[in-house]
């Protein structure tokens, strides 16, 4: 089943700054030239126009909670091991949508960047004037992304926040087993099709191997027991938020029942790979049973 993402805040956000241009050129339009009708005005505006390089452009970078601080920083506030959705807006000085720009992405710190959901790519703003993308927060401190075109510039601060701050359990390292460590160094790349992977050697190699593995339960079935339910390094407070992304979590899948639990549980089964995967999991474990 494909999973598409309809970023909402960011569509409202766009809408709201759309009706306010709207709003100021008309106004500017009927006073400093009152003969000019309105409706010609309008016409005009919303035309996405093509990347010039010699072009001074306004660039701005859309958050649906990013603030300001005391400095005049723009600030965003993640969460270790989460994603957060981000867009580049483009416009020209006089208002209107700029396509086809390709900036240049210049992240410092330990995040990674990262398209927006299935058939994104980072690769230019639309229509719209805008190339929405997302950043996978890296380890705790203050990482800075700059995205540039020519002398066009804009800077996002991402405040990364220990998860620790959640006091979440964590599964101990599995001596002798699998260890999440291991399994969140995967590369994930999103197509037009389906997730692309590139695996770490240390868990390339145990493809199709019985490995061991252990972690938190998250129920996909109601009742009791689970033949299908998915495992994760800490208890997820949100389906659709996993640390760690598609790396961070298996699908299992089991013959016998497992007991429905919030405790952590240690499992074994056949270790599967998914290299392009329509779903969006990359790690599945077979034939699973419980194990101490």
């Amino acid at each position: 089943m494909r999973h598409f993402i309809f970023n909402t805040s960011l569509l409202t956000f766009s809408l709201q700054r759309f009706s306010l241009k709207i709003s100021a050129l008309l106004t500017f339009a009927l006073l400093s030239a009152p003969h000019v009708v309105a409706s010609d005005v309008a016409s005009q505006l919303g035309v996405p126009v093509p990347v010039n390089d010699h072009e001074s452009y306004r660039f701005e970078v859309l958050s649906a909670s990013g603030y300001g601080d005391e400095q005049g920083r723009q600030i965003v506030d993640v969460l270790e091991g989460y994603s957060v959705n981000l867009a580049l807006m483009v416009d020209t000085q006089a208002g209107n949508p700029v396509i086809g720009l390709q900036p240049y992405f210049e992240l410092e710190g330990t995040s990674l960047l990262q398209p927006l959901g299935e058939g994104a790519s980072l690769s230019s703003t639309d229509e719209s004037g805008i190339l929405e993308f997302s950043v996978k927060a890296g380890e705790k401190g203050l990482d800075r992304m700059t995205l540039s075109y020519g002398e066009n510039t804009a800077t996002v601060f991402l405040n990364i926040i220990s998860i620790s701050v959640l006091n979440y359990a964590s599964v101990p390292p599995l001596e002798g087993g699998l260890n999440w460590s291991d399994l969140t160094q995967a590369e994930v790349r999103f197509t037009d099709e389906a997730v692309q992977v590139s695996f770490p050697a240390m868990i390339e190699q145990q493809a199709g191997d019985t490995v061991k593995v252990s972690g938190f339960m998250m129920p996909l079935e109601a009742g009791l027991g689970q033949h299908h339910f998915l495992l994760t390094p800490s208890p997820s407070h949100c389906f659709f938020h996993i640390p760690g992304g598609p790396a961070g979590v298996i699908e299992i899948f089991s013959a016998q029942a497992i007991e429905t639990s919030w405790d952590p549980i240690q499992l074994e089964g056949r270790l599967a790979l998914l290299e392009n995967s329509d779903s969006g999991v990359i790690y599945q474990l077979l034939q699973a049973e419980v194990v101490d």
